[in-house]
């Protein structure tokens, strides 16, 4: 086989260095060009897409710098107002409401002055400043009075005594929370007699004629009064008129109507929200009570949404507002607003601030800060920047906090790194934008098909591919035809070695006078005749063959009797001495018609398929020759029952220099021409030749010519 490589590969030569000048070395040549180009192409996408990248993550940074900037600026006008500078707090509640109520970035609004109280403006109520104003001798006149009043409420049981005491003490008294004060105790009073009605009647008057008096604990007279009238209903039966006093009462208290701390708003809010929980589930058959339901429901949920806030609110008043009044805010001036982030209980807090200065504008005293909304710039801000942005989309960003967590987008999870990462200044906010390739931009695969490169690579690699595949069938058909005409020229040597040593021999005999008996010689003479016969049939095959490739093969057709045909060359065929020992069985029909052949291709052709027949039958040395016309058709059968074909091999026994391999007959030699003449010779007359074959079985040629043969 490396004998045969070789030998093709040699002759094959000059086709295989046209290949490798014209189309080999020119195609790795451009390949490895083009192969530089696109990895200068990819390197250069790569950089404008990184480039891209570091320009929309500063886009990101300045689109929310500038919310801040802008919620800066907006602090400081209002800061310099007159509102503040007068201390004037229903202005300042004013301004708040006109300018940072419907602001979306704005949260929690705070105003710290110095030594006082934080004050929340959009979420508390203006700071009452209704204050005890008794003189000191009233002041112990009241406190006589009361005392006897108390005694006689609490010791005495005389209620309709203390009531009269504590009006007149009302009544004597300038200072409307002292006033506010004897009313309740009168209300009190009235409770305990088990005037309830009176009251209500009571309670309600404090609510109207004092709705902004506190008690000396801060609490306000008409949220008491409220709860009490809620109370009063409660025991005199009428559910209903309790039950829309408390959800008032909730309402009012969730509104902040009152200047209350967290503690307490928690507390009263709690007690109103349970008088109320109580008596619509004591109630639950009651239809006139269930319209209320849905009320009492969006409060409780408006509630806790003030608990949230309320949080908020303890936060910067405790932990926040102490460091921002520090040396970090009012210990000098600053022009600039104070950006200032910190991260409590999970929370991020981030406030923008700015001085609240005195009448020379020079010292600061106070503090005006705005808390802001995070979750609006994660989900509104920064999406609105992205969409407007022409570099990116929301598939390819990650905003998180400094600490690592996810604010917005994904984690980068390509294998590709994060193209453009940017920090905001002084890490206000306290983020990190990062930007890195989507699927669609990795390695810039999209815009490399699209590249002239690429499409020129690919028509190479084709062309190389189809031309080595074309080389290589070249080179291994060569090699098929190599071992066809050794095995061929091994076959002819074989079947032309067996007649002339024969033929040799028996001449030498002959020649050397050996051979007295005139039968003798005649025999030997008949034995060199059929040897000199087989020869001449080898050559012919081998001459026809020859023809037919050439395309010069060229037949006689006649008329001729085919079942007389047939019959004389089996009988031709029976007295070769190939044809010794073997039986053969002839079926001729009686309606066989003549046909226009050629005799001489013919008999060649039948006597090929009788010398094959022989050649295969193993122990049963029998031929069967039918001669039949079926329809416009005549059939001359071969049969034989020797070692038969195997199925893979029926289509190829009639290619030519084709031999069957069998284990049962190494021994069996040809040119493997025989069956490829019979077909052509079939074919040439019309017709065409059908095998069937078992293994073991036996094997049936039958070759089918048409009663008409058709002109070519």
């Amino acid at each position: 086989m490396l004998e045969n490589l070789k030998l093709a590969v040699k002759r094959q030569k000059k086709l295989i260095i046209i290949f490798l000048l014209t189309i080999f070395v020119p195609s790795i040549s451009l390949s490895i060009f083009g192969i530089r180009a696109i990895r200068n192409e990819r390197f250069r996408m790569a950089k404008q897409i990184e480039n891209e990248h570091r320009r929309a993550a500063e886009f990101l940074k300045s689109q929310i710098s500038a919310q801040f900037k802008e919620l800066g600026s907006i602090l400081q006008n209002l800061a310099q107002s007159t509102a503040f500078l007068q201390r004037d707090d229903a202005g300042i509640k004013n301004l708040f409401e006109t300018k940072l109520d419907e602001n979306p970035l704005v949260d929690q609004v705070f105003v710290a002055f110095e030594k006082e109280e934080v004050w929340f403006p959009l979420f508390q109520p203006i700071p009452s400043d209704i204050l005890y104003s008794s003189s000191p001798a009233s002041e112990g006149i009241q406190q006589s009075g009361q005392k006897r009043a108390e005694a006689y409420e609490f010791k005495d049981r005389n209620y309709t005594r203390a009531i009269s005491l504590y009006r007149s003490l009302a009544d004597q008294s300038p200072d409307t929370n002292f006033k506010a004060q004897m009313e309740s105790y009168v209300s009190r009073c009235l409770e305990k007699a088990g005037d309830y009605a009176g009251a209500i009647q009571n309670y309600q008057k404090i609510c109207e004629v004092y709705p902004d008096s506190t008690s000396l604990d801060g609490m306000p007279f008409s949220l008491k009064s409220q709860l009490q009238i809620a109370s009063c209903y409660q025991k005199l039966g009428e559910l209903q008129f309790s039950l829309q006093t408390s959800l008032d009462l909730y309402k009012d208290i969730l509104n902040m109507r009152w200047r209350l701390k967290g503690a307490q708003f928690k507390a009263y809010a709690d007690l109103v929200e349970g008088a109320i929980s109580d008596i619509l589930s004591e109630n639950q058959s009651n239809l006139s009570f269930k319209d209320y339901n849905e009320e009492f429901k969006q409060f409780k949920n408006l509630y806790q949404e003030r608990c949230e806030q309320w949080l908020v609110i303890k936060d910067i008043g405790q932990n926040i507002i102490p460091e921002l009044r520090g040396e970090k805010a009012l210990s000098t001036y600053r022009p600039i607003p104070l950006q200032y982030h910190k991260t409590l209980n999970e929370r991020t807090f981030l406030l923008s601030a700015v001085q609240i200065l005195d009448s020379s504008e020079t010292r600061p005293v106070g503090l005006l800060g705005a808390k802001v909304r995070e979750p609006y710039l994660i989900e509104h801000v920064l999406p609105e920047a992205i969409e407007n942005s022409q570099f990116i989309n929301a598939s390819n960003v990650a905003i998180s906090h400094l600490s690592g967590k996810i604010l917005f987008g994904g984690r980068n999870t390509s294998e590709d790194p994060t193209t453009a990462t940017e920090f905001f200044e002084d890490n206000f906010p306290p983020w990190k934008i990062e930007v890195f390739r989507s699927e669609g931009e990795a390695l810039g695969v999209l815009d490399i098909k699209r590249n002239f490169y690429f499409w020129t690579i690919l028509t190479l690699v084709i062309v190389l591919i189809s031309g080595s595949v074309l080389i290589s069938r070249t080179i291994a058909h060569e090699m098929v035809v190599l071992k066809l005409k050794s095995d061929f020229v091994s076959s002819v040597s074989h079947e032309f070695k067996s007649p002339l040593t024969s033929i040799k021999a028996l001449a030498e005999r002959l020649r050397d006078g050996k051979v007295k008996d005139s039968d003798r010689m005649n025999q030997y003479f008949s034995v060199i005749t059929q040897d000199a016969d087989r020869l001449i049939r080898l050559v012919r095959n081998i001459l026809d063959f020859s023809k037919i490739e050439e395309g010069k093969k060229e037949y006689e057709f006649v008329e001729t009797d085919m079942a007389q045909l047939v019959t004389q060359q089996i009988e031709s065929f029976r007295r070769s001495e190939f044809a010794k020992g073997l039986e053969i069985q002839i079926r001729i029909s009686e309606d066989i018609p003549h046909l226009d052949v050629d005799k001489e291709a013919f008999s060649q052709a039948l006597n090929n398929l009788l010398d094959n027949a022989v050649k295969f039958s193993s122990d049963r040395k029998e031929i069967e020759v039918n001669l039949k016309k079926e329809n416009t058709s005549v059939f001359i059968e071969v049969r034989d029952w020797g070692i038969g074909i195997a199925p893979p091999n029926l289509d190829k026994i009639f290619d030519k220099f084709y031999q069957v391999r069998n284990t049962l007959q190494q021994s069996v030699k040809g040119t493997g021409l025989g069956l490829t003449l019979v077909k052509h010779t079939v074919e040439a007359h019309g017709g065409r030749i059908v095998v069937r074959s078992r293994v073991g079985e036996g094997s049936i040629f039958s070759i089918i010519l048409p009663t008409q043969r058709k002109e070519k």
